[in-house]
């Protein structure tokens, strides 16, 4: 089936372009990059807000920008992020009871901190988690310099010890092409 004229061009394919030396502009990289899993297990004080550290098994990082801890943004980086985290939360040290879990991000910029988005269950009384996974995405604008760290919160029912984030999460990121 032929298209029209008018068709055609109003799907651009009326135009051609011809290609010759470098073309700027167009598309590019999403670097700098990073990816890891956690280590090991990491047990996290009861009710307290505390740095997920310790990502460094299969870690993949372009521009050497993450410390298996925090990503900071190298020189001539600035701009847009995409940054996912994913933590699973045990229990089982703790009784298996479960009531609160969260994660989010934390970025520290000119040394003032800020925290962004949060991935919250919450559950005041009667639940008995055993273990759970929270995922979290945002967008972040980042300077030169700038960090970002991921935060994770435990709370079970009984107070009987404290929680874990298992192995079994991971953090990653990368700069957006704009």
């Amino acid at each position: 089936m032929a298209l029209s004229k008018i068709q055609a061009e109003s799907m651009n394919l009326a135009d051609t372009f011809a290609f010759t030396g470098t073309v700027s502009g167009a598309g590019g990289i999403n670097t700098p990059y990073f990816w890891a899993k956690k280590t090991s297990a990491q047990t996290l004080t009861r009710n307290v807000t505390t740095e997920i550290t310790g990502f460094t098994t299969n870690e993949i990082d372009s521009d050497s920008a993450f410390d298996g801890n925090a990503f900071t943004v190298p020189s001539g980086e600035a701009g847009k992020y995409y940054f996912s985290c994913q933590l699973k939360h045990a229990f089982a040290s703790a009784g298996n009871d479960g009531e609160r879990f969260f994660v989010q991000f934390r970025k520290t910029s000119g040394g003032v901190n800020s925290t962004i988005g949060l991935s919250d269950f919450f559950k005041a009384s009667g639940y008995n988690i055993s273990e759970a996974t929270n995922s979290l995405s945002a967008i972040i604008d980042l300077d030169v310099g700038d960090t970002v760290k991921v935060l994770g919160f435990n709370k079970d029912g009984n107070a009987s010890a404290n929680a874990q984030v298992s192995s079994d999460s991971f953090f990653m990121g990368f700069k957006l092409i704009g």
